[in-house]
Order: C-alpha cells, then sequence, then structure tokens
C-alpha cells in the first residue's frame, strides 16, 4: 500500500485522512492532535507527527524519515511558506502548488491582474491602492460608476479580512477608513478595491496535473455568521453541492465559462514555467451579464472540499497519483449523483478567537448511523465521546449526502439536535429556502 503524508489539522485534511485510508497508509504533520486524523492514522498503522505544518524543513524530514511515497499539501499557509518547493527539491512527490504558483492565492492583486490579461471579459472593475493618499481619488472613481465597492487585502486573511458595502462597510468613507487601516496593519502589502458584484457567489473546485483539468461539483459557501447572511465574513459557516455539477441556479454556459477561464488560467502558469497541480479553486458570481470571477485560491477549500470529497466515488488516493503522474482525465474522476451539505459548528465568538476552551459531547456512534460524517477541526479529544474545543477557528463539521439539498441539511440538523451537547453554535438554514437563490 502507498504511504501518503498530509499536512494540516482542519476539517478539510479530516476529510483527506477519511478518504485515503480506504487504499492507503497514513501519515500527517497536524499542529493539533485532531481526532478524526489520529483516528484514520492508527486505523492504517501510519503515524503523525505534531508541529508547525507550515514549516518546510520540518514536513521534508518527516517525510524522508518515514518513506513516504506521496506528500498533499491543500492549505494555504503551507502552501504559502513553501512547503512544496521544499519537498520537491528532496525529489519528494508532492501535489500542490509552489509558493511562486500559489501566489494567485496569497497575492489578491497578482491573481486579478492575471484575469486581467487572460480573461478581461469576466474580470470586474479594480483599482490597486499603493499609498493612503490615492484612496480618495480612486474611491470618487467608484461612486462615478454608481458601484459600491469591495475592499480586500492583498495578502491571506483566512477568509476573515474582505469587507463588503454596504454589509460592512455602509458608506465610500468607511472603506477609506479601512483601507487606511489595512495600510497601518499591514505595511507591507497594497489594498485592491474592487466592483462589488450583484449576483450569486459560487465555487468550483477543479483538479489539475497542471495540464488537464477536471470540475468537481459547483458549491455554494454560507460565509456570513448568523443566519439570513447577517453578522461578520467568516472563513465558511457550511456549503452544499448539488446532485450534479451545476448548482439549482446554473446553466450550462455558466459551468463552461467557468471551465474555459479556469483552463487559461491553468494554461498560463504552466507558459510562466509555474509548478502546479492538485486543486484550483475558482470564486465566481453568476450575475445579469453572466459569470465574473471573483477570486482564485490554491487548494481544497474549507467547507467546499469536504462537500467534494464526501461525494467523490473513485479512489482519492489513485486520483492524486494520475495528477502526479500528470494522467488526470475525466475517468480519473467519478462523483455519486447525490446532494451533500456540510455545517460547521463554532464557539460565539467566531470568527474571532475563543476566550476560553469549552466542553462538548458527541454520540459518535448515532451520529454515524444516521450516516453523518464529523470531521474534526479545532478540537481535541478528553475521554470517550468527550472533547474540548481550542482558542481558535472552527470547532468541527457534520456533513451528510442525500437525493436533495434539503434532505441532506435536515439529517445534519437531525445530528445535532439529538447527539451533540455543549454550547458551540451553527446555522440551521444552510441548504434551506433554497427558492431564495433561483
Amino acid at each position: 500500500m502507498k504511504r501518503f503524508l498530509i499536512v494540516g489539522s482542519g476539517g478539510r485534511e479530516s476529510a483527506f485522512a477519511i478518504k485515503l485510508i480506504e487504499d492507503c497508509i497514513l501519515f500527517s504533520v497536524i499542529s493539533n492532535k485532531n481526532p478524526t486524523i489520529i483516528d484514520c492514522i492508527k486505523q492504517s498503522g501510519g503515524k503523525y507527527l505534531i508541529g508547525d505544518v507550515s514549516n518546510p524543513q520540518l514536513v521534508t524530514k518527516f517525510a524522508i524519515e518515514n518513506n513516504i511515497d506521496y506528500v498533499f499539501v491543500s492549505a494555504d499557509d503551507p502552501l504559502a511558506n513553501g512547503v512544496i518547493d521544499e519537498l520537491l527539491k528532496n525529489n519528494i512527490k508532492a501535489i500542490g502548488g509552489t509558493k511562486e504558483a500559489t501566489r494567485i492565492e496569497w497575492d489578491k492583486i497578482y491573481s486579478i491582474k492575471l484575469m486581467q490579461e487572460i480573461c478581461p471579459e469576466f474580470t470586474p472593475f479594480f483599482k490597486v491602492v499603493s499609498k493612503p493618499e490615492e484612496l480618495a481619488n480612486y474611491i470618487e472613481e467608484f461612486k462615478h460608476k454608481k458601484i459600491e465597492v469591495v475592499v480586500k487585502p492583498q495578502g491571506l486573511t483566512g477568509g476573515k479580512g474582505v469587507k463588503v458595502m454596504p454589509e460592512h462597510l455602509k458608506t465610500y468613507q468607511d472603506c477609506i477608513e479601512y483601507a487606511t487601516q489595512l495600510f497601518y496593519d499591514r505595511p507591507n502589502e497594497k489594498v485592491l478595491l474592487v466592483e462589488k458584484l450583484n449576483g450569486i457567489e459560487f465555487t468550483i473546485m477543479g483538479l489539475t496535473d497542471g495540464k488537464n483539468l477536471v470540475l468537481s461539483p459547483a458549491s455554494y459557501d454560507y460565509p456570513f455568521r448568523y443566519e439570513n447572511d447577517l453578522g461578520a465574513g467568516t472563513g465558511g459557516m457550511g456549503c452544499f453541492t448539488n446532485f450534479e455539477k451545476k448548482l439549482p441556479f446554473m446553466t450550462d454556459k455558466d459551468l463552461s465559462d467557468c471551465q474555459h477561464i479556469m483552463q487559461k488560467v491553468i494554461d498560463k502558469m504552466t507558459d510562466d514555467g509555474l509548478f502546479f497541480n492538485g486543486v484550483l479553486n475558482g470564486g465566481f458570481f453568476k450575475t445579469s451579464k453572466g459569470i465574473m470571477f471573483m477570486e482564485f485560491n490554491g487548494r481544497f477549500g474549507d467547507p467546499e472540499g469536504l462537500n467534494v470529497l464526501t461525494i467523490l466515488e473513485s479512489s482519492f488516493s489513485q486520483l492524486l497519483q494520475d495528477i502526479w503522474h500528470k494522467k488526470l482525465s475525466e475517468n480519473s474522476v467519478k462523483f455519486i449523483k447525490k446532494a451533500s451539505v456540510i455545517k460547521y459548528l463554532v464557539a460565539k465568538e467566531y470568527p474571532e478567537p475563543s476566550n476560553e476552551e469549552i466542553p462538548f459531547t458527541l454520540d459518535t456512534e448515532q451520529i454515524k448511523s444516521m450516516g453523518i460524517n464529523i470531521f474534526f477541526a479545532a478540537a481535541e479529544s478528553t475521554g470517550d465521546n468527550q472533547y474540548k474545543t481550542l482558542k481558535k477557528s472552527r470547532v468541527l463539521a457534520f456533513g451528510a449526502v442525500a437525493d436533495k439539498i434539503e434532505k441532506a441539511s435536515t439529517l445534519v440538523n437531525q445530528a445535532i439536535d439529538n447527539h451533540f451537547q455543549g454550547k458551540l453554535e451553527y446555522r440551521r438554514d444552510i441548504g434551506q429556502n433554497l427558492d431564495k437563490l433561483i
């Protein structure tokens, strides 16, 4: 059996672990004792190391010591810190982009300029601000065009730094003030001002070997903290996919436009000599004018990746091997024709760090008997079905699969209501009231 190493300890890596132990021996470098990952490693006969997942030398040393066949890195910080670069330098088969290739995620200005170059018809109006003194004039251009503004830090923010008019920034002056603050908080970065797109936001994760591209089912994310899309933006409270690659509000042309954009990006990176394989994660809006680009990530989304892996029918380890060996094709990737829903449970302070460790209880056997998947993230086991949260991020996710999106959503709600005890919160409305989207 092949020996696979995954890097990271979030809900996303829990999903990787569950799929990989189907047919390989699992190893992991993790930052905390994630119960899902540790349980999978024990089942498969592998090993784990607790340490800095963004330390290229640490990850590489562990890979060499354990004779790892393939390493899969699909988390933002390890990719941005060059973990793939170090693995490749040591002749280790690594799936994921190099630091320069994943600039498409950690540098929002680079990615939108790239889009403007290769796909201008799908790119919103934007301005790059190099210093605070430029803000007033640039904001005036948005006012003149009568379009609202999205203010984005240039670098990574874990999904929590982008602010939108009018949900977070009520006036144009608020945009100036927030952007000015970003210059002080992140002095080595520029600020990106982008046209606010009116439409429906969605994500498609493209699996690629650096040449070929296969689209996963599109996903609809719930980034806002509270029901009815209220509150602060987060890394994602939950997500759903449909029983086909399109979401209910999408057309065949929408899907083909997304594939066209992502293929051109992959071709451009290859032409520029960048090493990129694994996942190109495209964020788009369906607008009255058609598809418009929002952002790229260079890895599986979280929670979107949990959805996709839940409905992946084919072998995940074989898929990763096909990606490394540049043998990816539509035949490499099969999905069951069912909908999936993921919901995260979070501490009440989220998206801010939690002030305390919160105990909670799960009846894991009953939950699994319902066909529900459990993906631990910022939590550790304290005993039989007893757990505690860590003072950060999202705690754990529940996922269900069903013929209909609404049915999967209801199953997750029932599992949480009946078999979870603790002071964590979640959004019941994820995957419900879909008529509002169509």
